[in-house]
Order: structure tokens, then sequence, then C-alpha cells
């Protein structure tokens, strides 16, 4: 394989992860009732529906509460999407020593999406995500690998 086919294979799955995280940062931002967004997964967590937890004695801010949650949660989640496009478009991950760090970091990131999601939420609809977002990882750790013998 070329070594700018490897190189784009190692590149682009983190535009994809920005762009992902950018949008879905996004949505938690803009959404009126962004913990519905997950709404299965999170009633399985509570083991109970939102609208019987609303109606409870005491809970009259909770909407509140949860939008505030989410806001600060989808501005992290879109800066850190919007860091990573940045991070890739500046070095092109050009440099072995950037692919290393990007990849390293997003191991992480990875590991710990996972354990959450299939701890805590299993019947999250990101399971999916989560799922795609490894075979890019992976595509990514093993182009960047071979490219390794283009590098001087």
């Amino acid at each position: 394989m070329s070594p700018k086919a490897l190189h784009n294979l190692t590149m682009i799955p983190f535009f994809i992860y920005g762009t992902v995280a950018l949008i879905m940062g996004i949505g938690w931002l803009s959404h009126p009732e962004p913990w519905l967004l997950d709404k299965i997964a999170n009633e399985q967590i509570l083991n109970e529906s939102f609208q019987d937890l609303f109606q409870r004695e005491g809970n009259g801010n909770l909407s509140l509460y949860l939008t505030n949650i989410y806001r600060f949660f989808g501005l992290w989640v879109s800066a850190t999407g919007a860091l990573t496009i940045i991070y890739t478009y500046l070095t092109r991950l050009g440099a072995p020593l950037s692919r290393i760090l990007i990849q390293v970091v997003y191991l992480f990131l990875l590991i710990g999406a996972t354990y959450l999601l299939f701890t805590y939420i299993p019947a999250s609809h990101f399971r999916y995500l989560v799922g795609a977002f490894w075979l890019i990882y992976i595509i990514s750790v093993w182009s960047g690998i071979q490219l390794k013998k283009f590098d001087t």
C-alpha cells in the first residue's frame, strides 16, 4: 500500500471521531431535553421513567439540573471534537510522535467509553458507534505501524 493511502487511513479516523463528537456535542447543547437523546438507556439505569421521576415531590427542578449537566457534557464533547479536528488538521499526523500521542489518548477514551457503556448502559444505541470507533481505531493504528516503514 502506498504511503499516501496509509497516511490517509491513519488520519481520517480522527477526522471522523472529531466530526462525530462535534455534532453530538452540539446536539446535547441544543436539544431542549437532552437526556431524552438516550432515553431507553437512561431509564434503564434509573429503573423508572422520566415522567414518573419528574412527577415525584421535590423533583420540580430536576429537568433544569439535567439540562445543565447535559449542556456541560455537550460543551465538553464538542470541544473535544473540535480539538481533535484541529490537532489532526494542523499536524496531519505526519510525525510518528503526533500519531502515537493521539492514538494513545483515543485508546484510553475508547477503553473508558466501552467499559462505561457495557457496564452501565448496555441497551444504549451508542454501542454501535463505539464498535465502529474501535474498527476505525484499529485501521488507524495498523496503518500507522505500516507507515513507519516509510518514515525518515
